[in-house]
């Protein structure tokens, strides 16, 4: 590790307001033939939180950034309705690596960068600004360098978000600067370098799976299917979307042949927004807002019912909450379990969180998921130590033998007819949050539908019935 990275976290690890306390024992027994993985996702790390900093990052390379902004004085954990700066990644990168646990592998799946890129840059950079381009690349940089810090010799995957573009929030295009910029570094963190040659293109790519056999990882850049999604910068960059699609057909048809499966990684996850569509006014159905567009949503979803055997497990961020969303057979029946993973960045009201996953090594079945995060947000701004605690473990908390979709399946019926089990899922949603919880009594329904019905149609069956 470089010298004056390990000088940084010395530093910081000293500091009160800095450190982290964690629960240092498993909240699950691993059994023989288990492994656990790591998702950290949506930190959107924010270098501008210390101004006077910005001009000295913006012109030294990304190695050097823990070096700076140890140096910075009065900085502070960023509250509710912010981004993580320096502070909380690093508080929160060595509470997962303080777990007790020895992670197989680590996902990361998206939003690098803060929210307001761009027009902060251009505020704080000064007159000799070496330009946003440089320093959106070198922030990207930077989290993935911290990841490999704080969990060396443990493959990092990660997929792109919504705002790691340089143009602008989801609007990264084809063949960009920052795919380029990115994927030696990437290359590097998987351990499989000769599985990229698809991610100048757009930011996708297939390796296989670091402990399951016969298994890959399929990680996407599904910015191309959200329906925000504004290519403005490449205008002519062509429909990377459909391109996608039809590479995703490709491999899956490949895997299927030669008896493979697969896990994907995204950062959005399929299915309904239900925050948007509860937020908004007008009747049913016209509220309902989607998070892919009609033609990715239906081409994915038919995707998964045209090779039922090759995929089981989704992995995604993005709602910066804790859920899950099941996708169904051409029966009917549950088949694939997305998971959606709680972000570090407390933006939108949730506490910063981590996940980690037990999964079988033989087969990649998910058995359970914990959560842990961080407890006294609030504090932390007023000096105070940050603690960082076990949140849940999902098998125990709603009583499941595993986190197939079978048994999410058994998870939303409960949660949607039985107190208890609503008020759990209220509470672990924004991650113990209470008060900036978006989950209340007047739209709970739109939240619960949207675990198990992923199409507009059948998301307007379940939640337009009382309007």
């Amino acid at each position: 590790m470089h010298s004056k990275i390990v000088a940084a976290l010395i530093a910081i690890g000293s500091a009160g307001t800095l450190s982290a306390e964690t629960v240092a024992n498993p909240p699950f027994e691993i059994g023989e033939n288990q492994g656990v993985f790591l998702i950290v996702t949506d930190i959107h790390f924010d270098p501008f939180t210390t101004p006077s900093l910005v001009p000295e990052l913006d012109r030294s390379p990304a190695t050097d950034w823990p070096h700076i902004f140890a140096q910075g004085s009065g900085q502070k954990f960023q509250g509710y309705g912010s981004d993580a700066g320096y502070p909380l990644t690093h508080s929160a990168l060595r509470a997962a690596a303080k777990t007790g646990i020895a992670f197989d592998y680590v996902l990361y799946t998206g939003d690098y960068l803060s929210h307001g890129f761009g027009r902060n840059y251009r505020r704080h950079a000064g007159p000799g600004a070496k330009g946003l381009d440089s320093f959106s690349i070198k922030t990207a940089r930077f989290v993935s360098k911290a990841l490999e810090s704080h969990f060396p010799h443990v493959p990092i995957f990660g997929a792109l978000g919504n705002t790691d573009a340089v143009c602008g929030d989801y609007m990264i295009a084809p063949g960009s600067d920052f795919t380029a910029g990115l994927k030696r570094q990437w290359q590097g963190l998987s351990g499989q370098p000769g599985a990229f040659e698809n991610f100048d293109a757009g930011g996708y790519y297939k390796v296989a799976h670091p402990t399951v056999p016969s298994h890959d990882i399929i990680v996407l850049n599904d910015i191309f299917w959200s329906i925000k999604y504004d290519d403005r910068c490449e205008p002519k960059g062509g429909n990377p979307g459909r391109t996608m699609m039809s590479w995703l057909e490709r491999e899956l048809m490949q895997a299927h042949a030669s008896g493979r499966n697969a896990q994907i990684i995204m950062h959005v996850p399929p299915g309904i927004n239900a925050y948007s569509t509860s937020d908004q006014g007008g009747k049913c159905p016209d509220r309902i807002t989607p998070y892919w567009k009609e033609e990715y949503s239906n081409g994915f979803i038919a995707l998964m019912q045209k090779y039922p055997d090759v995929v089981k497990f989704t992995f995604s961020g993005h709602t910066h909450m804790d859920s899950f969303v099941i996708l169904r057979d051409k029966d009917n029946q549950p088949a694939i379990a997305a998971h959606i993973s709680p972000s570090v960045s407390p933006v939108f009201g949730n506490n910063p969180a981590f996940t980690a996953y037990l999964y079988d090594r033989k087969d990649g079945t998910i058995l359970d998921a914990a959560t842990w995060y961080l407890t006294n947000l609030a504090a932390t701004q007023a000096g105070k130590a940050a603690n960082w605690a076990l949140e849940y473990s999902f098998a125990a908390a709603f009583a499941v033998p595993d986190m197939t979709a079978g048994s999410l399946m058994k998870t939303a019926q409960k949660i949607k007819s039985d107190d208890a089990a609503k008020s759990l899922f209220t509470r672990y949603y924004a991650v113990s949050a209470g008060t900036t919880n978006p989950i209340d009594i007047s739209n709970f329904r739109a939240f619960s539908c949207a675990q198990t019905a992923v199409t507009k149609q059948a998301y307007a069956d379940c939640y337009c019935t009382e309007d």
